[in-house]
């Protein structure tokens, strides 16, 4: 294998991977690429962690890759590892975790410029910190409230005097029966917060938050101090509350970013020293963008697909 100057941890099936490694390899950029599905049968390792001027290689299908050579690397939802089905659950268990701290770890080690960091990344993944930070870099963020009582659920609707949603802490996605069922934002009654449900929200910490009447969503991208926004408006109710259940429902419009927004967000990344964010606001019929989170890995090929040819200069003409 010729000297990869990027390594690409992805996915063998991920679009917008697939952008960079076409982009890079247009560009005259050696390029190696890792699904990390494929260890350890296809991927293997030896390293010296030690030792910085030869810390050692990983192989992928059998071609050496010199971790010295390598200088960036691109991150995007690493896949599970594999396992030989004749493995034990216990043993499958303890395996995934020694290959998180194997080979997660040797790849972390490396002094690499990273999109974004692994530990950068897993630290911004805290929606509780996330509206911490945002608030305290100056944007909007509703009031929120993180519990697993069912009374101060209640006392929080009474106080905000209006509606509020539910949103999961972490990503929402459920795995049953080998299918994937994501847990989208909800709108909440009254009869949802009543005492009949406080043991259901005694089981763990649920994330309610102001609902914030809007007259669409924003979807900003930002990746170092450029900003890319695009505004997305929901042609019913299901997708005025998640715009992600109903994909089929939205319609798309580049925005410019406003300036304290600008500040705010990449003084956010900053702070969680990220270079990319793909950040999530509703905007109300006064123009105020409203923090709702930040997805430090959020994939942004889908939004290129969905920005018709003649958009694509205002796009670029939009950014800052």
């Amino acid at each position: 294998m010729s000297t990869p100057a990027v390594l690409i941890l992805a996915q063998s099936e991920d679009d917008t991977a697939d952008l960079i490694t076409d982009t890079l390899a247009a560009r005259g950029t050696t390029v190696a690429r890792i699904d990390t599905a494929e260890f350890p049968a296809a991927v293997s390792l030896a390293a010296r962690p030690e030792l910085a001027d030869h810390p050692g290689w990983l192989c992928v299908h059998g071609e050496h890759i010199d971790l010295t050579s390598v200088r960036s690397v691109y991150r995007s939802h690493p896949a599970r590892f594999t396992f030989p089905d004749a493995m034990a659950e216990p043993e499958r268990r303890f395996a995934t975790r020694e290959s998180v701290y194997g080979l997660g770890g040797v790849l972390a080690a490396q002094p690499w410029r990273w999109l974004d960091h692994p530990s950068a990344v897993a630290d911004a993944s805290y929606k509780p910190r996330q509206l911490r930070i945002a608030a305290e870099v100056g944007l909007s963020v509703p009031p929120s409230l993180v519990t697993n009582v069912g009374a101060e659920a209640r006392k929080f609707v009474t106080e905000l005097g209006g509606s509020v949603v539910y949103k999961s802490l972490s990503s929402g996605v459920i795995a049953e029966h080998d299918e994937l069922r994501i847990v989208y934002t909800s709108l909440l009654g009254a009869d949802d917060l009543d005492d009949r449900n406080d043991a259901s929200i005694g089981l763990c910490p649920v994330l309610l938050q102001q609902w914030v009447p809007k007259l669409f969503d924003v979807r900003l991208t930002v990746v170092g101090d450029k900003c890319f926004a695009v505004a997305i408006h929901a042609g019913s109710r299901d997708a005025e509350i998640d715009w992600r259940s109903r994909y089929d429902d939205l319609t798309y419009e580049v925005r410019p970013t406003p300036d304290e927004v600008r500040t705010g967000v990449t003084t956010y990344l900053r702070r969680f020293a990220l270079t990319y964010g793909a950040f999530d606001f509703s905007v109300t019929p006064d123009g105020r963008w409203w923090f709702l989170e930040c997805n430090p890995s959020g994939r942004w090929g889908w939004i290129a697909d969905e920005r018709s040819e003649e958009h694509t200069s205002e796009l670029q003409s939009h950014h800052d």
